[in-house]
């Protein structure tokens, strides 16, 4: 049986500074959206891997983490050439999610952007959740600080979603685990939005619902809501919905 091991006391968080690339920015020169979940997501797996239970230690049991939940505060977005430091740590879990912070700071240790996510595991056979053996009641190697308040929520769909357009699951979509890469809803999510309305001012929150997989030649349809409150955007494959992110300008 897996075990966790929580005995590790030396990274309760890790922080890497990086320089914000051109291909990571959009027309403005702004981080991209999945730009950020593509970081973040790499930072998670790599502090997961120094504790213990990063990918190659959970694929040994057929099981991988899979992101379920995120919510992000934009106070600025960062921008091409700009130095960013990410830092990130595990807080544990209760009896479905696994829950994992960040904090993006500027040079001068501004906080920019804070985020709070939460996992989940699953069977890579069966494709099902499956619970890997419980985390030990030792918090040596947990960080209890919160980013934000509260954890991602579950987003409530408006009235008023319509068809937008279709796409069909590629290979580019696709990461080691054989499904859609979180990040690329993220991507589909926005090129969904107008480019006045995308490209007029950055958002100042972003919530993503990741809520069944997606495999290579399926077919997503897309509905859209646009208010002055709020853009929010579902994929769906047939009746089940795959994904919804909520941005709030």
């Amino acid at each position: 049986m897996l075990k966790f091991n929580l005995l590790i006391t030396k990274m309760k968080t890790l922080s890497e500074t990086c320089t914000v690339k051109s291909y990571e920015t959009d027309i403005n020169g702004n981080l991209r959206l999945f730009s950020f979940m593509n970081i973040v997501q790499e930072l998670a797996g790599r502090h997961a891997d120094s504790l213990g239970f990063g990918y190659e230690d959970l694929i040994k049991e057929n099981i991988a983490w899979v992101l379920a939940r995120m919510q992000v505060q934009f106070i600025r977005i960062p921008v091409w050439k700009e130095n960013i430091t990410i830092e990130t740590w595990h807080k544990g879990g209760d009896r479905l999610f696994w829950y994992r912070d960040f904090i993006v700071s500027d040079r001068d240790k501004n906080e920019i952007i804070l985020a709070t996510s939460s996992w989940v595991t699953i069977d890579t056979e069966s494709r099902r959740l499956r619970k890997a053996t419980p985390i030990e009641k030792d918090y040596s190697g947990l960080n209890l600080r919160d980013a934000l308040a509260d954890n991602a929520q579950k987003i409530i769909l408006p009235s008023d979603m319509k068809y937008e357009k279709s796409k069909t699951v590629t290979f580019s979509d696709l990461d080691i685990n054989g499904h859609t890469n979180n990040a690329k809803y993220i991507e589909w999510a926005t090129d969904i939005i107008s480019l006045g309305t995308i490209s007029g001012k950055p958002p100042v929150s972003m919530t993503v619902n990741f809520n069944l997989e997606s495999r290579y030649g399926e077919k997503i349809d897309f509905y859209i809501s646009v208010s002055k409150e709020r853009i929010v955007i579902e994929g769906k494959r047939a009746d089940n919905s795959i994904f919804t992110v909520q941005l709030a300008f």
